[in-house]
């Protein structure tokens, strides 16, 4: 009897443990910290990386895990397909991407959202409507905020050459229309419009160079303004003028260019930029996770989210904190 007695604690004793076991089960399944994948254009230069600053600030404070991997250029599209592919192979919790081209890239956002993993796109868009909520620039206003200034530093008329960037990049693309479609309202003359040869400062420079040596007459630079549309494009271009200057060419424009560096500072603060476009990119990585997070969570997000974009002068640069602060300066 008592053998029998003792079988059947153990047996209780046994079915309540299994029990609590079950119990704990789903407990586990929340802990598991959630993974999200984030995929800059690329990894290099001072833009990538404050945006990467921001994107880290944000899983630190939502304590998720960011596997962070992008190319070394921002025109291997072939290499960025292959890391959104790892990514889902990797049966990652949700993607937030900065394509490369917006056409490139709309078949495998759509193949992400199609194995149940969510897509935010941010900085540049996507062709599509699989990715759940876009995270930028507002770049058609900046474009037209680049523009409107320059209409008022030329008093609405002038010969201008606009710098592009690659073909195909949503974000620049948009910038130069934004630009060039107020401009051309305004009556400004948009005299050349090209794409520089890769997606480098030097192959902005080149082609830059190779632009404004058609509009050498006499010894000076025969052009009123003229608008870069992002880092690298306008990077190149105060390389392609300091060139000329250095050459005995007489140049006299008005520069506006998209983003900032510290190189790009003190170009503004000599007088040889008049303005530079703005981004935020600590707040667009910032809100990239941000907001990839809540859509893994099931919360719910507006389509676009602006994070914002300001024309900064040497002026403002002197007289407002925030602006200093917004170009890192404080």
């Amino acid at each position: 009897m008592k053998l029998f007695v003792n079988a059947l604690i153990c047996t209780a004793l046994a079915l309540s443990l299994a029990g609590c076991g079950e119990c704990r089960t789903p407990q586990s399944q929340e802990a598991k910290q959630v993974s999200l994948a984030c995929i800059p254009k690329s990894t290099g230069g001072e833009f990538w990386e404050t945006v990467e600053v921001g994107a880290r600030r944000a899983a630190t404070e939502l304590d998720v895990e960011i596997k962070w991997e992008g190319t070394v250029t921002e025109t291997e599209i072939a290499e960025q397909n292959k890391i959104i592919e790892n990514m889902i192979n990797l049966g990652v919790d949700g993607i937030a991407l900065a394509p490369l081209n917006r056409r490139a890239q709309k078949k495998l956002v759509q193949t992400a959202a199609d194995a149940g993993i969510p897509v935010v796109i941010f900085d540049s868009a996507v062709d599509g409507d699989a990715h759940t909520s876009f995270v930028a620039t507002d770049n058609t206003e900046g474009g037209a905020k680049g523009a409107r200034h320059m209409i008022e530093l030329l008093d609405g008329s002038g010969r201008v050459m606009v710098m592009r960037y690659v073909q195909g990049t949503g974000s620049t693309e948009s910038r130069a229309e934004g630009f060039i479609k107020t401009a051309k309202t305004a009556g400004l003359e948009i005299v050349a419009d090209p794409y520089p040869e890769t997606g480098t400062v030097e192959g902005s420079k080149n082609v830059a160079v190779n632009t404004l040596e058609g509009f050498i007459q006499d010894g000076k630079l025969e052009l009123d303004g003229l608008f870069a549309c992002n880092l690298y494009s306008t990077l190149g271009v105060v390389s392609a003028l300091d060139d000329l200057r250095k050459s005995g060419i007489e140049v006299d424009l008005k520069f506006i260019g998209f983003d900032t560096s510290k190189r790009l500072i003190e170009e503004l603060q000599a007088d040889r930029i008049q303005a530079l476009v703005a981004q935020n990119p600590d707040k667009m990585g910032y809100l990239a996770v941000k907001t990839i997070h809540e859509v893994v969570k099931g919360q719910p997000v507006t389509e676009m989210i602006d994070t914002g974009v300001e024309l900064v002068t040497k002026e403002r640069l002197e007289n407002e904190a925030a602006v200093r602060k917004l170009v890192g300066m404080e």
